[in-house]
């Protein structure tokens, strides 16, 4: 390794850490993105279910690279090179897209259905609640928030369980874009 490398190596250790008394926050425009698909992903497993699979698959897999590009680029405009909180970040949205997949493999194998959108509810909760704790703070409240939707489906088996689980998982977004905008907004130098 040449002195140049093992500077920057250093002064990336150095920023890292005064950083980390920062706290972390995500992008308000991915948040935002997300809302809307999810809205939109969910929404059609009530009302044009045969697109709903090939939606996700797009989205999914497209949104996941998305969001991986905005954080790098969003890294990169503010001058962070934490690459150890990058593969924390990573690695928790992989597991959460297992985890969703896993969530959605009895809908396709038996079908949609309330329960399965309930499900989907629980698992975001988790996922965004284990993200607030460990990444990202304004998203614990948004787990949260899916946990009481989630309590409210199975207990009422509403109609339109899917769009009304897609209504809450979307609110909890904004809710995190605002949180997240709001952050930012007060850490910015003037």
């Amino acid at each position: 390794m040449t002195k140049t490398e093992q500077l920057q190596r250093d002064l990336d250790y150095i920023a890292g850490a005064v950083r980390r008394r920062d706290q972390a926050v995500g992008i308000p425009a991915l948040y935002l993105f997300w809302a809307a698909a999810v809205l939109v992903g969910f929404a059609s497993a009530d009302f044009a279910p045969r697109i709903t699979g090939l939606y996700w698959f797009v989205v999914g897999i497209g949104g996941g690279l998305f969001s991986w590009w905005m954080g790098e680029r969003d890294d990169r405009r503010r001058g962070i090179r934490d690459q150890a909180l990058g593969r924390r970040y990573g690695l928790h949205w992989l597991l959460a897209g297992v985890a969703y997949f896993l969530t959605g493999l009895p809908m396709f194998v038996h079908g949609p259905s309330p329960d399965a959108a309930s499900a989907f509810l629980l698992t975001t909760g988790i996922v965004y609640g284990l993200a607030g704790v460990h990444l990202d703070r304004p998203l614990l409240w948004c787990g949260l928030l899916a946990f009481a939707g989630y309590i409210a489906l199975v207990a009422l088996s509403l109609a339109y369980a899917w769009t009304i689980t897609g209504v809450l998982i979307a609110a909890c977004l904004v809710l995190a874009a605002v949180f997240a905008a709001r952050v930012r907004t007060a850490a910015t130098p003037q």
